[in-house]
């Protein structure tokens, strides 16, 4: 992701798309063992009873977010650029916005984007960001992030947040 980000760029936005506003506005809701959970994505139809060792696993699988990038497209030249300026927009605001939240300080997003601009689909894929905690069983799938080749994907946490310019923190972090 850091190579995507380094092709423009890289100031957080504070104005997102309707899809990823929406999402935003609604905020946070503590779900079952203290999930932390997106509020317009979970409710009816999810499981309310987990035990403490899913919470991790529980809030990946509910707080999966689609971003559209449709409008990004003209400008084939900066669109991963803008693509992952988005997702990581839309990640570090909303975990700011869980920042007081009990267990937040575990809370962790992922930024996906496609970057294999030979895919016939390539302009039509969105950003896919993902929320949970690192308690319980939570994905660790992001801990070898080489090994993905058709996507970039960033590992954002509330440590990234620290300073005035969560971006800049991130692609420069050691």
């Amino acid at each position: 992701m850091t190579n995507v980000l380094m092709r423009g760029p890289a100031k957080l936005s504070h104005e997102l798309p309707p899809d990823l506003d929406q999402v935003a506005r609604a905020g946070w809701v503590l779900g079952p063992c203290g999930a932390i959970l997106l509020k317009s994505l979970w409710g009816r139809g999810w499981r309310t009873s987990i035990d403490a060792s899913e919470v991790g696993a529980y809030e990946y699988e509910v707080n999966d977010v689609y971003g559209s990038l449709a409008d990004l497209a003209a400008d084939q030249a900066t669109y991963l650029n803008r693509a992952a300026v988005r997702g990581f927009s839309f990640a570090t605001r909303m975990l700011e916005y869980a920042a007081a939240l009990p267990d937040a300080d575990r809370l962790t997003a992922t930024v996906g984007i496609s970057v294999d601009e030979k895919d016939e689909d390539f302009f039509l894929q969105g950003v896919t960001i993902r929320f949970f905690s690192r308690r319980g069983d939570y994905p660790t799938w992001f801990e070898d992030l080489e090994r993905y080749r058709s996507e970039a994907i960033a590992v954002v946490d509330m440590a990234d947040l620290a300073g005035p310019d969560p971006l800049a923190k991130f692609l420069y972090r050691k």
